[in-house]
């Protein structure tokens, strides 16, 4: 049983970007999946909220969160681990890797056929990501990627897309798919086209030289250009969300 402690200094845990980078990136870089039990603050920023379970399934560790009081009290070992920047290199990028794929029993190198070669991901409803009532009131956070960054007429896209490349083409709302099925989407998609958002984390398990086509709708994002530098994917930004604006970046860069 290990005390754990996050020192990022942006974001909530409990937003799927930042549970996966911020999280689950840095703690299984540092080998936290040795412990049987985790314990953390119950407070807004240390919280994994809705993924705890999540976490069990991928690290086989339990995730226990306790009030401060209580948890300054218990008098067991703390770790406070480094942000997730300060493990942004091809080593430990392959670690993590190489540790979901193990964990799911997925063969990373070659293509499944079950999965599209062009992918084109769509916002669904806002997912809950807090059940508890003291740490909802807490969150200032409660608008959607989908009311800020979207692909407008998503729908002509979706036509030109299918008209395009027929059976190796699937559009999928991500929302509430099973991290196993996240992860098999990415790494057998040779083209991902999609809205800047927190789906996006999942390029970690990209094959190398996957075109990701990220609309960034009139913003500059830099977010996700460290994962698509390391591990040498071909990272294209559209910046103009305008769905005619999309087409011809898709066509631009064809596979």
């Amino acid at each position: 049983m290990i005390k754990i402690k996050n020192n990022r200094n942006k974001g909530y845990l409990f937003h799927y970007a930042h549970f996966l980078c911020d999280c689950l990136f840095p703690e299984i870089s540092s080998n936290i999946f040795r412990f049987k039990k985790v314990i953390r603050k119950k407070n807004i920023r240390q919280t994994i909220g809705n993924f705890s379970n999540f976490y069990t399934e991928v690290m086989t560790t339990e995730n226990i969160e306790l009030p401060e009081k209580q948890f300054n009290q218990l008098k067991i070992h703390m770790i406070t681990y480094k942000k997730k920047e300060d493990y942004c290199n091809k080593k430990y990028f392959d670690k993590f890797r190489q540790f979901i794929f193990l964990r799911y029993k997925i063969n990373n190198l070659e293509y499944n056929s079950n999965y599209p070669e062009v992918l084109l991901i769509k916002r669904n409803e806002r997912v809950e990501l807090l059940n508890d009532k003291c740490l909802q009131k807490l969150n200032n956070n409660i608008s959607t990627g989908k009311e800020r960054r979207e692909i407008h007429n998503i729908d002509i896209v979706d036509t030109y897309l299918k008209e395009k490349y027929n059976d190796k083409y699937k559009s999928v709302y991500f929302e509430n798919i099973p991290f196993k099925e996240q992860v098999l989407y990415f790494n057998n998609a040779k083209m991902i086209i999609c809205a800047h958002g927190a789906v996006m984390s999942n390029m970690f398990f990209c094959k190398e030289k996957t075109k990701i086509i990220e609309v960034t709708c009139n913003t500059n994002w830099p977010f996700f250009d460290k994962i698509s530098s390391i591990l040498i994917l071909n990272h294209i930004k559209c910046i103009n969300n305008n769905c005619y604006k999309v087409i011809e970046c898709i066509e631009n860069n064809t596979i």
